[in-house]
């Protein structure tokens, strides 16, 4: 769990150098939609980088551990411009909010694995648990 706490303050703080240190060689980063491949390392980089560049806020709400495998579930805060609106400094924007769930896998210090859920319920049964083992 500390890596993955680790990775989270490194992520808010920017430091995405430490962020890259956390991420093993060969990480594979599956996404909820089985069909796509897996993300590689450059790949998840480019991602990560992206999603700070963008200037979202994450918090952070829950890390359940089993064995090598962490459930993490998160928010994503960040404003968009109204694109119908041409102003230059626009006073009417919208705020948007998304939910991330995903199955990590630590090794040794490092992030090797990452599966995306569509929700709580379905990573807490990849963990093997049940909403009401919390």
């Amino acid at each position: 769990m500390n890596t993955i706490l680790r990775g989270y303050r490194a992520f808010v703080a920017g430091d995405l150098d430490t962020v890259a240190e956390l991420l093993d060689p060969d990480i594979e980063w599956f996404s909820v939609a089985p069909e796509q491949s897996p993300a590689d390392l450059d790949e998840v980089r480019t991602i990560l980088t992206a999603r700070h560049a963008d200037g979202y806020r994450i918090e952070l709400n829950r890390c359940i551990g089993k064995g090598e495998d962490v459930l993490v579930a998160f928010r994503t805060a960040g404003v968009e411009k109204d694109p119908d609106d041409d102003r230059l400094l626009q006073s009417r924007r919208t705020f948007t909010i998304g939910r991330y769930w995903g199955v990590v896998t630590v090794r040794e210090g490092r992030v090797v694995r990452v599966r995306d859920y569509p929700g709580l319920r379905p990573g807490l049964e990849a963990l093997g648990l049940d909403e009401g083992a919390l």
